[in-house]
């Protein structure tokens, strides 16, 4: 069991004033077999009441709305956890077995596959392993080229992408392969913004991979939410009115 110190922070700036604005957040960790949340102080700026709720994935979701006239919305995390590695999730859904918006595969990566697929036969860890291994050969780690709308489809044609885009291109082949697959949003001692990996179903639980780094996920990776792909796991999400034609957002996140 490993004992982590956890802060995330996002600051969101409007070039004009907005109103009338409600909004999401997926940013509170929750409390799993493996991971307990011994303390989590959540703060908001403005300041706003907030109701929780939990969604269909298991996320803790902050709803909040603001009213009056703002430029910005800042939120931030603080806390400590215990991670537990040796033990195992199971809260298995089916729905991880069927492509999602992110992840549904065109001819070429659905070409791409038949060629992997019988170039090894081994258990689902090794398979999961096994495409990982794959991604890291052709798949260059690459800020500036993909941003939070990009599919596996568009990753995979690019060859370079981030976190969220080796994400969703493995999720895509274990998929196909038949195995369930889950994308995790997080923190990891690897990052100093949030992280994204993939969780995969043994059959009896769930084990995790970070394909962006082709390494078995361990007690150095806290989760904050979990989905089908990236939309399900957004940070924030928000609908407001205002004559804004853009945001600035900045993040800084450290797990110690």
């Amino acid at each position: 069991m490993k004992r982590m110190n956890f802060y995330f922070s996002t600051k969101l700036t409007f070039d004009d004033y907005v109103h009338d604005h409600s909004f999401a957040l997926r940013i509170i960790p929750p409390e799993t077999a493996v991971q307990h949340i011994l303390s989590c102080s959540l703060n908001i700026e403005p300041y706003v009441s907030t109701q929780q709720t939990t969604d269909a994935f298991g996320n803790n979701v902050t709803a909040g709305y603001i009213k009056g006239d703002h430029r910005f919305l800042d939120f931030e995390i603080k806390g400590t956890a215990e991670v537990d590695s040796a033990k195992h999730r199971t809260d298995y859904i089916p729905c991880y077995l069927y492509h999602s918006e992110y992840t549904a595969p065109d001819d070429g990566l659905k070409s791409f596959y038949a060629e992997l697929k019988d170039k090894y036969i081994g258990s689902i860890p090794d398979r999961a392993a096994f495409f990982s291994d794959i991604l890291s050969d052709i798949i260059d780690y690459k800020k500036g080229v993909t941003n939070t709308s990009t599919t596996a489809v568009q990753a995979f044609a690019l060859k370079a992408g981030v976190c969220q885009d080796f994400s969703h291109i493995l999720i895509s082949l274990l998929r196909m392969d038949g195995i369930a697959a889950r994308y995790i949003a997080g923190l990891a001692f690897c990052d100093g913004e949030t992280h994204s990996w993939v969780e995969y179903w043994t059959g009896d639980h769930w084990e995790g991979i970070d394909p962006a780094n082709n390494c078995p996920v361990n007690g150095d990776y806290l989760v904050i939410s979990q989905g089908r792909d990236f939309r399900d796991c957004a940070i924030d999400r928000g609908v407001m009115f205002g004559k804004y034609t853009k945001q600035l957002q900045l993040v800084r996140s450290v797990l110690s």
